[in-house]
């Protein structure tokens, strides 16, 4: 009897330290509570640059503007360090400064601006600040039948300085070539029917019609360019875009390598005994060698393989073995 009212009084000092105890460590979190809060503390290449309360809502604003820019001239930004975060308790009285933070993060940055170049015959002529201004200046110049109409492009431009941006109709006025008068002379043979020739001496009619085998922008038009002759057409589109077949006819290539070195994956089509057609630097391809294709049927997919510099499909008539522009007849 006597050891049971001894643990029973051993028993109610312990509840009464755990109650203690239990009471002082509310007041001490209730009092820490008052006065501190949890945030985390941001440090930059090792130097305490301030404190924020959300590090996911200011990380998340430091990557849009890396990504992004400022969503309008500056397409995206080269940070050259970002911050590390450590969680601390922060005296209430004391701010947090996102806003700093943020500044320090970026002062330092690498900004990348956009805009677009019109070229003619692949050479920077004129830019403007976006892409629908560069369709609207190739457009009225087709509209003014201006002589350069056809050796025009457009080409997106990313750099750390801004070119001089120039207005639509400056750039009309600035580009615009008018084409030369014919002088018409009487002769007795005019009255005869004749047959046009390109620059290659290869009649124009094909024998064979055509449909384009994807929409996207020309970005490379046939003929001389500073570094070759290009014997085709470059058609600009995202990856994985449906090339359909111009024309009907027989796959005699399809794949990689010789004799096609540099075309990447291509597809090449007999139209004719005289037409042979090139669709290179696919990404997939969807016909083999033998088969018979439909005009229209999807045989390929854009791509960059082979010597490229981007996604796009080069686009290739060739005429008893000689290229001739697809322009002549299709994108015109």
């Amino acid at each position: 009897m006597f050891k049971l009212k001894k643990v029973a009084v051993k028993l109610r000092k312990t509840v009464k330290i755990s109650v203690i105890l239990t009471f002082a460590v509310v007041i001490v979190l209730c009092a820490i509570d008052l006065v501190f809060r949890q945030t985390y503390s941001v440090s930059l290449n090792g130097e305490h640059i301030g404190y924020t309360s959300d590090k996911i809502a200011l990380q998340k604003r430091i990557n849009d503007y890396i990504n992004y820019g400022n969503k309008d001239d500056i397409a995206f930004v080269e940070v050259n360090n970002l911050p590390t975060y450590s969680v601390c308790m922060l005296k209430k009285n004391i701010e947090t400064n996102d806003d700093e933070i943020f500044s320090k993060v970026t002062e330092n940055s690498t900004a990348y601006y956009t805009y677009y170049a019109i070229t003619e015959d692949n050479e920077e002529k004129v830019y403007v600040a976006n892409f629908q201004d560069a369709e609207n200046v190739l457009q009225k110049l087709k509209d003014k039948n201006s002589d350069n109409s056809d050796k025009l492009g457009i080409v997106k431009k990313y750099d750390t300085a801004m070119a001089e941006i120039t207005s639509v109709d400056d750039c009309v006025s600035k580009i615009y070539k008018e084409k030369p008068k014919k002088i018409v002379v009487a002769s007795a043979y005019q009255s005869r029917p004749k047959t046009i020739i390109n620059s290659q001496s290869v009649p124009t009619n094909l024998g064979v019609s055509l449909v384009q085998p994807i929409s996207g922008i020309i970005s490379s038009r046939f003929g001389i360019r500073r570094r070759d002759n290009h014997k085709g057409l470059d058609i600009a589109a995202p990856k994985g875009t449906a090339i359909m077949a111009s024309a009907g006819g027989t796959v005699i290539f399809s794949g990689s390598g010789s004799p096609y070195s540099g075309y990447g994956n291509i597809v090449v089509v007999q139209s004719s005994p005289s037409v042979v057609i090139l669709y290179g630097h696919c990404t997939s391809l969807y016909v083999r060698k033998g088969e018979t294709v439909a005009q229209g049927q999807v045989i390929a997919s854009v791509g960059s393989t082979g010597i490229s510099t981007g996604n796009h499909l080069h686009f290739e008539i060739r005429y008893n073995g000689t290229a001739v522009n697809p322009q002549n007849y299709i994108y015109n």
